[in-house]
Parts: C-alpha cells; structure tokens; sequence
C-alpha cells in the first residue's frame, strides 16, 4: 500500500475495510446476540432468586408477627392463669378468682375482680390520676383525693365544706400503705 500525498486516505483502505467488516460481520453479529441471550437469561435468573427471596423474606416477617403475637397472647394467660394461684399477704395461696393481684410489667398492679362497679371504676381513675406518679416528700393530701371522688361519684360534700365522709373513707382505702407509714398515719 502506498501513502497519499495529499492528506487523503487511500480508497483502497476503505475498500479492505470494508471487506474486512462484510466478512465479519454476521459472524460478529451471531456472537453479539448469544452474548445478548445469555446476559437476558441471567438477568431472568436473577429476577426470578430476587422475587424468591422477597418472597421470604416477606414469610418471615408475617412469621415473626405471628409468633410474636402468640408469645404475647401466651404471656397474657399465663398473668391471668399465675394470678389465680398469688400468695396472700398472710402466706395463704389464694384460688379465688375474686380478688387477686399481681405485679404489672408496666410498674402497676393488675387485679382480677369477678365485675366492676361505677364506684369501683371511679376510685381506680382518681388512684391512678392522683398515686400513678406522687412525690414521696409531698403526697396528694387527702382531702384533694377525697374531693375527686366525690366529683367523680357524684357525691354531696359536708357543710363545713369538706369532702363527703364515704368519699373521705374511700380516699384512706385507696392511700398507698407506704404514704402512710410515712407520714405517721396508722390504719
């Protein structure tokens, strides 16, 4: 081959290679597609293990709900079933489903009752608003207690403007033993 003078290529390069290229072309081109087909297949493969491990991983989420939610309903009975069987405070085993308490997780106490009563409901909410969180150096005084069962039970207070007397005992009984002790208050 000879080189041009002029800046031109030569046209018989572009004839070899354009030969070159006509005669490699479709064996280029068969290569091109099986290449095509096997990087399609592999990504149908990897779609299809990318679906399946979805797919367990969604099971396994509904399963560790499920199980979880079992190990829950399980916890619950076994309080209710435990709390049938709680030592009294004289050493006694009580079996009675009337009256039985056992320590909450939550910091409270559950106590199992055979009904529930308007009053008895209404002294749980005013124990729970005014001894949930109390100060040990300054209790709610009684007479603020016993004024809140008398709004929630609608009781008439006292003419000399105290709180009801059903009221004011229904304050003492529901005054932690420990307030008491404290502030020198005998039962």
């Amino acid at each position: 081959m000879s080189e041009s003078t002029d800046d031109r290529p030569d046209p018989n390069l572009y004839e070899a290679n354009a030969q070159h290229c006509a005669s490699h072309s479709p064996r280029q081109t068969e290569e091109v597609k099986a290449l095509i087909m096997r990087l399609n297949e592999r990504l149908r493969k990897r779609d299809r293990r990318i679906k399946l491990l979805e797919l367990a991983l969604a099971r396994t989420v509904l399963m560790h709900h499920v199980w979880a939610s079992h190990l829950e309903r399980k916890l619950d009975r076994s309080f209710l079933s435990d709390a049938g069987t709680q030592p009294k405070v004289d050493g006694r085993r009580s079996d009675s489903a009337y009256a039985c308490a056992d320590e909450h997780p939550a910091g409270g106490v559950v106590v199992h009752v055979p009904h529930l009563t308007r009053t008895l409901e209404a002294l749980f909410d005013v124990m729970r608003e005014h001894w949930t969180e109390w100060d040990p150096e300054r209790p709610p005084k009684s007479s603020t207690v016993a004024r809140a069962i008398d709004d929630k039970l609608g009781l008439k207070g006292q003419a000399n403007g105290e709180a009801s007397r059903s009221a004011q005992t229904f304050a003492a009984a529901i005054r932690p033993d420990s307030a008491s002790e404290s502030d020198g208050r005998h039962r």
